[in-house]
């Protein structure tokens, strides 16, 4: 969200609460969000999003034990929080969140969104899909994938240097050192966006119905009766918008990254998206969603448009058309998957895990 539209710390836990669920109903090995307060960004993850319960709630928990005790609980190292959490007044500043289902080690150092600082500039990101790594060697401080998404903005020329190393499929949300929220896409993995107008407010999610919620949530807080709100639409693939605190969105083309990775990462992508339940990678046929905006619920205004000039044009991608994989190959690849899953299952049954049971 480019504004978070909170009059008070209250609301801004209810969005949260909010974001969690809609999340964690389909992606459950980890929940985290970043918020900006006045210019410091404050993070807070959860391996179990089920324990995040508002702004700093576990955190407010843990520490009513005595110090003997609290520092020896597991939730000491299934949630961490950086940087400063808002204590009071109106929270404005841009959010974002992401629900994980992991394609690696299910730990809090790899949960998002990540935050990194370089050269005194801080940059924070949270990324869907599945990417690998062949440019030159940067600096990994976790097993997680979308950390090389993170070295691109502290390390070289972000979005711009994509095309230098990486491959695989990848929508990301992001602050930058100025406090101010970021989205792109490539051609496959999604993103939606919806537009409030009483509040100026961008909304971008994965899931075009988790953009409704949101928004109307917001507009609850701010008791707006008939809001203009635009329908959900997927924002332009190779292109970074970059929204300001004043309201207007920058925009940027960026060159085509490399779509084709090793067998091991094309398996994890249903597991990242497709088999979570969200909106999952697609072809061309997202043209269809490439209209004006629309107002609904409201008067029959429309949001602003992004910039129409992009200063620079994708180039060609680094391989032709037909050596990337194609939807069929992705459904077969996942159904065989699901297959070996379903073969497994009993093997992987530990009842004496499971809540409840005393055997």
């Amino acid at each position: 969200m480019s504004t978070a539209g909170c009059k008070n710390t209250r609301q801004a836990s209810r969005l949260v609460i909010k974001m969690r669920t809609l999340l964690a109903a389909s992606q459950r090995d980890g929940f985290g969000y970043a918020l900006n307060n006045n210019g410091d960004v404050f993070v807070e993850r959860h391996v179990d999003p089920q324990t995040c319960e508002g702004l700093g709630s576990l955190k407010a928990s843990r520490d009513l034990l005595p110090v003997t005790l609290h520092t020896k609980l597991l939730h000491g190292v299934d949630y961490d929080q950086q940087g400063t959490i808002p204590s009071k007044g109106a929270v404005n500043g841009c959010i974002i969140a992401h629900g994980r289902t992991a394609t690696c080690g299910k730990n809090i150092t790899n949960t998002h969104p990540f935050t990194g600082v370089h050269d005194g500039k801080r940059w924070t990101i949270a990324h869907n899909g599945v990417v690998e790594w062949k440019g030159e060697k940067l600096p990994l401080q976790t097993t997680c994938d979308s950390e090389h998404i993170l070295n691109c903005f502290l390390y070289k020329q972000g979005e711009q240097s994509f095309h230098e190393g990486l491959a695989g499929y990848a929508a990301v949300v992001g602050i930058n050192p100025q406090g101010e929220m970021f989205a792109m896409r490539d051609d496959r993995a999604p993103l939606y966006v919806t537009y409030v107008k009483q509040l100026k407010q961008y909304i971008i999610c994965t899931d075009k119905t988790h953009c409704e919620e949101i928004a109307d949530l917001v507009c609850d807080f701010h008791n707006i009766k008939s809001p203009t709100v635009t329908n959900p639409m997927m924002i332009a693939p190779y292109v970074a918008h970059t929204f300001h605190a004043n309201g207007e969105v920058s925009s940027q083309a960026f060159p085509r990254f490399e779509s084709t990775m090793s067998y091991a990462s094309t398996s994890s992508v249903y597991r990242s998206l497709g088999s979570a339940g969200a909106v999952g990678y697609a072809s061309s046929a997202w043209d269809d969603d490439y209209t004006p905006y629309s107002a609904t619920r409201g008067a029959s205004a429309t949001a602003p448009a992004f910039p129409a000039s992009t200063p620079s044009t994708p180039t060609t991608p680094s391989v032709e058309p037909s050596q990337l994989p194609t939807v069929s190959e992705l459904d077969t690849l996942r159904e065989q998957r699901m297959s070996e899953y379903r073969r497994n299952r009993n093997l992987h049954h530990k009842p004496w895990k499971q809540g409840n049971q005393t055997k």
